[in-house]
C-alpha cells in the first residue's frame, strides 16, 4: 500500500516506541502529528521529521484530559485536512506487588493506559466514519494477555486495552476501519528500564522492532483484514 499523502497520530511520540513509529511512518510519506506531554521531546521528533522533507507537527496533549484530546484532533483536522491513522502509544507503568500498590499510581495507571485510549479511539473514530476509512493501531503489551507477579496494575489496564481492542474493531469494520493490537514484550524503551533497573537493554527488542510491526500491518491489503487483529512479539 502507497502511504504517502497519509495522515497519523501517534500518542507518546516523543520518545520509545512512539518515536520509533512516528519516524518509520513518515519514512513511507505520512504526514505526523506526534503528540505527548512533553513538549521539548515531540518537537525535536518532529523537527527531525521536517529537517528530512516530511511534514509533522507537534501537539502537546494529555491523552487523559478529554478537552485537550479533542481539541488535539481537531487541530490536526484543520491543519492537514484528515486522519487516516491513529497510533494509541502513550503509557504508564509503574510494577509493585498488589499490597504495595499505591492508589495513584492505579489511577494514573488506567487513566493514561486505557481512558486515554478511549479518549482518542472516540475522538478519531468520529472523523475516520464520516470519511469511511481508517487504521487504528493500540500498543497493549504481552502482560495484556498473561499476568505476573508485580504487574497486577499494569496488565489490568492492558488487558482493557486487548478487550477495548476487539469491541472498537468489530464496529469499525462496518465502516471499514481498521483495528489492530500489538502486544510486545519486553523493548528497550526508558519506561521500561525505570521498572528493570541494571537490565542489559541490547539483550531485548529495540523501539523500531515495534514500529516494523505497526508499517506492516497498515500495508497490508483490506482482503488480509477479517475483523480485529492481533500481534505478540518477543524476542527469540
Amino acid at each position: 500500500m502507497n502511504l504517502k499523502g497519509q495522515v497519523a497520530i501517534v500518542t507518546g511520540g516523543g520518545r520509545g516506541i512512539g518515536r520509533a513509529t512516528a519516524l518509520a511512518l513518515a519514512e513511507s510519506g505520512v504526514s505526523i502529528a506526534v503528540v505527548a506531554r512533553t513538549e521539548s521531546e515531540i518537537e525535536a521528533v518532529a523537527r527531525s521529521i521536517v529537517d528530512k522533507c516530511g511534514h509533522a507537527i507537534a501537539v502537546k496533549t494529555d491523552v487523559t484530559k478529554e478537552d485537550q484530546v479533542e481539541a488535539m484532533v481537531q487541530k490536526v483536522i484543520d491543519h492537514f485536512g484528515k486522519v487516516d491513522i491513529l497510533i494509541n502509544n502513550a503509557g504508564y507503568a509503574k510494577h509493585a506487588y498488589i499490597h504495595e500498590v499505591d492508589t495513584d499510581v492505579w489511577n494514573t495507571t488506567m487513566n493514561v493506559n486505557l481512558t486515554g485510549v478511549m479518549f482518542c479511539t472516540r475522538a478519531v473514530f468520529r472523523h475516520m466514519m464520516k470519511r469511511k476509512s481508517g487504521y487504528i493501531i493500540n500498543i497493549s503489551s504481552g502482560a495484556g494477555k498473561r499476568g505476573s507477579y508485580k504487574y497486577s496494575v499494569y496488565s489490568t489496564s492492558k488487558f482493557g486495552v486487548m478487550g477495548f481492542t476487539e469491541c472498537v474493531a468489530a464496529e469499525g469494520i462496518q465502516h471499514d476501519i481498521k483495528v489492530s493490537v500489538i502486544c510486545p514484550g519486553p523493548v528497550a524503551t526508558r519506561m521500561r528500564a525505570s521498572n528493570h533497573p541494571g537490565e542489559d537493554p541490547t539483550g531485548i527488542m529495540q523501539a523500531r522492532d515495534i514500529a516494523d510491526v505497526a508499517l506492516f500491518l497498515i500495508n497490508q491489503p483490506k482482503r488480509a483484514y477479517i475483523r480485529e487483529v492481533a500481534v505478540s512479539i518477543f524476542p527469540t
